[in-house]
């Protein structure tokens, strides 16, 4: 499917594209993105030193990181809701960034397959301006 239809992955389903996970020790992942999926460990800290919770639970920043159809009529900076204790690690394709004491990869690009950490569907306008999008963008 990710090599001929238009795919939106969206959470683990982001996560499931990369080539590898840390979850439950370590798991070969569907290789369609290069990319790690890494844990955010249990002592995970903001600039400040404060702790972190983990799963990351809650509204985020999202920078885009390229011009995609997907972002159109979407501000950059704009805020998007996160449920997960698992980031994207990824040396290309990224689309958009987060930070959560570490920079994450919020989003991916490649051809006719779009990727996303947070959840659209629990994003208010923004998310559901991103699924519609995603609707109309790939013919």
């Amino acid at each position: 499917v990710a090599a001929s239809k238009p795919m939106l992955g969206i959470c683990v389903g982001m996560q499931a594209l990369m080539e590898r996970s840390e979850e439950n020790g370590g798991v070969d992942c569907l290789d369609v993105l290069p990319g790690t999926v890494k844990f955010f460990g249990n002592d995970l800290k903001d600039a400040n030193g404060q702790r972190l919770k983990v799963p990351h639970m809650g509204w985020n920043t999202v920078k885009q990181t390229i011009d995609h159809p997907l972002w159109e009529g979407i501000a950059d900076n704009s805020r998007f809701y996160f449920v997960h204790s698992y980031y994207i690690d990824a040396p290309e394709f990224v689309a958009a960034t987060a930070h959560y004491g570490v920079e994450i990869h919020a989003a991916m690009s490649c051809e006719n397959v779009f990727a996303v950490q947070f959840h659209p569907e629990k994003s208010q306008s923004y998310g559901i301006a991103t699924l519609r999008r995603f609707l109309e963008w790939y013919p």
